[in-house]
C-alpha cells in the first residue's frame, strides 16, 4: 500500500453533503489513509421530482444538497474515522471564523483545505434575475 502521508493530517473540505459528490468522496478517500476530516456543508433549498432522485441527474443532486452530511456521516463512522461535520455557509465571514474557531477547538490545526463548495444556476446568465446575481456576488465576494 502506498503512504500518501496523510496519517493524522487534518483536512476541511467545504461542499461535503452529497454522498456521491466530490467533497464527500474526498473525505472518504482522506479517511481511507488517516486523514482527520472536518466536513463543511450548507444546505441549498431548491425544487426537485422526489420520483426521480434514484438515478443521476439534477434532481439526484438538488435532492443532495437539500439534506444534511447524515449520509456522509455514517460512512465515515462505519469506517473509524476521527472527523466533524458542520454546517455552515462560508459566504459569510462570521461562518467562516466560527468554523475555523471549532477545527482549531477539535484538531487545533488545519493542514489540507478543500475548497469544494460552489453555486451553479442552469440557466443562462442573460435570464439570471438581479436576486440571482447580487447573491452569486455576495458569494465570490465580487
Amino acid at each position: 500500500m502506498i503512504d500518501y502521508g496523510l496519517k493524522n493530517k487534518v483536512a476541511l473540505i467545504t461542499g461535503a453533503n452529497n454522498p456521491w459528490g466530490i467533497g464527500a468522496t474526498t473525505a472518504m478517500a482522506f479517511a481511507r489513509e488517516g486523514a482527520k476530516v472536518v466536513l463543511v456543508y450548507k444546505k441549498v433549498d431548491r425544487p426537485f421530482d422526489a420520483t426521480k432522485t434514484g438515478k443521476n441527474g439534477v434532481d439526484r443532486y438538488y435532492a443532495a444538497n437539500a439534506g444534511d452530511a447524515s449520509d456522509v456521516e455514517e460512512k465515515l463512522k462505519k469506517m473509524g474515522a476521527d472527523y466533524r461535520v458542520l454546517e455552515s455557509d462560508i459566504s459569510d465571514e462570521d461562518a467562516v471564523k466560527e468554523i475555523y474557531a471549532a477545527v482549531m477547538a477539535r484538531f487545533g490545526r488545519v493542514d489540507i483545505l478543500v475548497n469544494n463548495a460552489g453555486i451553479a444556476y442552469l440557466n443562462l446568465f442573460q435570464c439570471t434575475d438581479d436576486e440571482k446575481v447580487k447573491e452569486y456576488k455576495a458569494a465570490t465576494r465580487c
